[in-house]
């Protein structure tokens, strides 16, 4: 069984990585093959999965989000709400409150993915202009 599930894997890869084979995204522009990013989210909530849903298909479209690798988080309570926040590395790059209107949230997914594509961007000129011998790369 594990054979077959190494065999299945190698095929996959080949195909994936063999020359003339190119990826396109949903708007058909060609996807970076360098580019490894990851896009995580662990929505709990129908909201929350909503939500996820209109940022991702919003993140996607970005030009060069392939790039980055971020993780979306939701945590929901009784008391303050639904919260959910974007990280990307070690930082929070945007943290959201989702409306108790699920009609507000396409507006709200597809905003909040253009706050933190913009967000990210000033991560990445910092890193390229601020150089400290102190400090690593991801710690700015």
């Amino acid at each position: 069984m594990a054979a077959i599930a190494r065999f299945l894997i190698a095929l996959l890869l080949a195909a994936a990585w063999s020359p003339g084979v190119r990826a396109t995204g949903q708007a058909g522009r060609d996807l970076d093959p360098d580019g490894w990013g990851i896009v995580t989210s662990q929505p709990i909530t129908v909201a929350g999965h909503e939500f996820c849903r209109y940022f991702i298909a919003e993140w996607l479209d970005k030009p060069g989000s392939d790039r980055y690798t971020i993780a979306l988080r939701e945590r929901p309570s009784a008391r303050w709400g639904t919260q959910v926040w974007v990280e990307f590395g070690p930082r929070r790059v945007l943290q959201v409150q989702l409306p108790p209107a699920r009609t507000e949230l396409k507006a709200l997914g597809e905003n909040a993915a253009g706050s933190a594509w913009e967000a990210i961007l000033d991560i990445e000129r910092q890193r390229l202009f601020i150089r400290d011998a102190d400090l690593a790369p991801d710690e700015f």
